[in-house]
């Protein structure tokens, strides 16, 4: 909806066709890595990395409730190929939300504009590496904890095999793309003082 004197929606910033190409590569390797993580555990696009890294890409654009729904319906989908149930697939829904949400959230609140190369100028990079850690770990542990409680049933991996995928890859995807945007933007002076 516009707003008089407002100019467009924030959402406005992505077209549709292009939202629909995004999409769809997220979809193919959300399930890509819902299908292989079980086969190779150490598989680097296990669904946490890719919903955690698809959801704060896509901060952006302001459509964070479409990609949500989007996510959950994936989500179950890669559940019911695998024969789950449709309580289950539900669960498995809610489990490949919650976590990706998280980070998508920490990264906005507590290292807001990362992603996009900003604001590292008046960031002390140490600073950020430690807020960096501690997102990756608080969502690798909750998607952990999760999956724990989701799969009590079966004899599946070792809580620190995931937790550790999932905690370097969370902690890696930032850092590259932060690293790779800063590098191509160009070069800005220091800050300087003037009296």
């Amino acid at each position: 909806m516009l707003i008089p004197g407002r100019g467009l929606p924030k959402f406005a910033a992505v077209s549709n066709p292009r939202y629909v190409l995004r999409s769809a590569v997220f979809v193919t390797v959300f399930l890509a890595g819902f299908l292989i993580t079980p086969l190779i555990p150490v598989f680097p696009l296990a669904p946490l990395v890719v919903g955690g890294i698809w959801l704060t890409a896509q901060a952006g654009y302001g459509l964070r409730r479409f990609d949500v729904i989007m996510l959950a319906t994936t989500g179950a989908v890669g559940a019911t190929v695998q024969d789950a149930g449709l309580l289950l697939s539900l669960t498995i829904a809610a489990w490949a939300v919650l976590p990706s949400l998280l980070f998508a959230v920490l990264m906005d609140r507590w290292l807001p504009g990362y992603w996009r190369g900003h604001g590292d100028r008046f960031r002390r990079p140490a600073t950020a590496m430690l807020s960096l850690a501690g997102i990756a770990f608080l969502t690798a542990a909750a998607g952990t904890v999760l999956w724990a409680v989701i799969d009590t049933g079966n004899d599946g991996l070792p809580p620190p095999v995931p937790f550790g995928r999932d905690l370097v890859m969370l902690f890696l995807a930032p850092l590259a793309v932060n690293t790779v945007r800063r590098l191509r933007s160009p070069r800005r002076a220091g800050l300087t003082v003037v009296r």
